[in-house]
């Protein structure tokens, strides 16, 4: 499992971003800095399209929260 960590789309965008993470079946958390998800593999793709869908950009990959499955 990876685990991205996203900044917050605009605020206006955000509950419609949440629900759309649901509807792909992404697992997220909301942080104050950020939302953070994790992916499953083969899910990479879809995170990247609501990204762009939403105005949300990945800031990056967490090496610290990568877990084995």
């Amino acid at each position: 499992m990876s685990t991205f960590i996203v900044e917050p789309p605009p605020h206006q965008e955000r509950m419609h971003f949440m629900d759309a993470l649901e509807k792909a079946g992404l697992d997220y958390a909301r942080e104050p800095d950020g939302y953070y998800i994790y992916l499953r593999e083969g899910q990479q793709a879809a995170l990247e399209e609501i990204c762009r869908r939403f105005h949300a950009a990945i800031a990056g990959e967490d090496p610290a929260m990568l877990m084995d499955i």
